[in-house]
């Protein structure tokens, strides 16, 4: 299928839209059924499904001029160039993103393949203080590409490499399940106490025996209020320590995995991105494999995570460790939840960068239960965090094969024949 490749401006493919943003001093624009989508959504997914932020009816109605249907394609143009993105449904955008309601000769999916490339350049070239780090509706409009002509080519060239963000959608989709899961046990057990107050009413919590043995079966009085027998009000500092390793640039490998606090998802343990940073000019801290890590810069952000792997992280970020390996899972738990996260961010300090420390994190308020009842709970999420780091490992694996194909199946240099098979079989 190696049909005629010809030069298009992007104008010509669909029709161009930028994205606007309704009045923020009127509250009921929004909160309602429309995606309302801006940069720090366009986050590495091809279909976006989900925004942080959404518009009412009454907000829609004031862009139906920027309104877009299933299947455009979006790129950030403003500030931050190049993240992509697919509508899954009708959705707005902000003014920092143009977007294209293909034609019927152009696959979305394939326009979305040549976005993403043209971001790597137009990024690239926007480094040295270039015009295209401010690409306007006009001047997008007017960039040329090369496509196939043949839509059914462009299809072709969209299934071999969305088979593989396929497999990465779906291993984030993984390890979102396996969190989630990981959240509940740990509330359960540790926050509501379900299994002591099944025994209390005489019901079965519901576990296997070795594991209701661990609870008992009624609560005592405790500075906390209401514990559970036997266990003891402390604080978070009983079984956590921050881990300080300094580092000076002059000391960092240029190949040693960074992450920063932009690196860090929101609400997400699963830390899938890190960069290789050659250029390091202040301190960092040093972090081990299975460590936690906490972003201390506006911590209402909710940016905690599991390290998948050794390396380096902004002076920003807290290094968190478990005073021994059994309370793990515990420590975890209580980092990545919400009250938590409130506690760290109500003591933070600084108005318009607030910033929490370890020594007030480590004040935190909890009831501590006996060491083997937290090591239960520590084989499963380990088990769990296990399970999402090698997702992580295997979804980094694929994108630098998606990114290696991107650019040589984009420009025709590869054909559809010789990558097809290859594709398959490594997913």
């Amino acid at each position: 299928m190696a049909g005629e490749w010809v030069t298009r401006r992007i104008g010509s493919l669909g029709r161009v839209v930028t994205g606007k943003t309704p009045s923020t001093l009127e509250s009921s624009n929004f909160g309602g059924p429309y995606p309302f989508i801006t940069i720090p959504d366009l986050d590495g997914r091809v279909l976006i499904d989900r925004s942080e932020r959404t518009l009412s009816e009454k907000g829609a109605e004031t862009l139906q001029a920027c309104l877009l249907p299933p299947s455009s394609v979006m790129m950030s143009c403003i500030a931050t160039v190049g993240k992509c993105g697919v509508t899954t449904r009708q959705s707005f955008t902000n003014q920092q993103i143009n977007s294209v309601i293909p034609s019927d000769g152009t696959d979305s999916r394939f326009l979305y393949y040549v976005f993403t490339q043209l971001g790597y350049e137009l990024e690239s070239a926007g480094g040295g203080g270039s015009v295209y780090t401010n690409v306007s509706k006009s001047r997008f409009s007017d960039i040329e590409v090369e496509i196939p002509e043949d839509v059914n080519e462009q299809r072709a060239i969209a299934h071999i490499l969305g088979t593989l963000d396929d497999k990465i959608e779906l291993n984030r989709r993984m390890n979102e399940t396996l969190e989630a899961i990981a959240h509940a046990i740990f509330k359960s057990w540790f926050v509501d106490f379900d299994p002591v107050r099944a025994k209390a009413a005489g019901r079965d919590p519901g576990l296997p025996k070795h594991i209701a043995d661990l609870f008992p079966d009624s609560f005592e009085d405790s500075e906390l209020g209401e514990i559970p027998v036997g266990w003891a009000a402390g604080t978070l500092g009983d079984v956590a320590k921050q881990k300080r390793r300094g580092v000076r640039p002059s000391e960092i490998n240029s190949s040693i995995p960074y992450i920063a606090l932009e690196n860090m998802p929101k609400r997400c343990i699963a830390l899938a991105n890190w960069g290789i940073d050659e250029d390091l000019k202040s301190n960092k801290f040093a972090f081990k494999k299975g460590e936690i890590l906490f972003g201390k810069l506006r911590p209402y952000f909710h940016k905690v995570g599991v390290a998948p792997l050794d390396g380096v992280c902004s002076t920003d970020i807290v290094v968190i460790i478990p005073q021994n390996e059994k309370w793990f899972g515990f420590v975890l738990g209580h980092l990545s939840s919400n009250s938590f996260v409130e506690y760290a961010n109500a003591g933070s300090t600084g108005t318009k960068m607030p910033r929490t420390s370890w020594q007030d994190m480590a004040q935190y308020p909890i009831a501590l239960p006996p060491e083997n009842t937290s090591a239960q709970l520590n084989l499963i999420v380990h088990s769990l965090v296990e399970r999402i780091t090698a997702n992580i490992h295997e979804s980094y694996t694929l994108a630098a094969l998606r990114d290696t194909f991107l650019p040589k199946l984009i420009s025709g240099e590869l054909r559809v024949k010789d990558t097809e098979k290859f594709a398959e079989e490594v997913v």
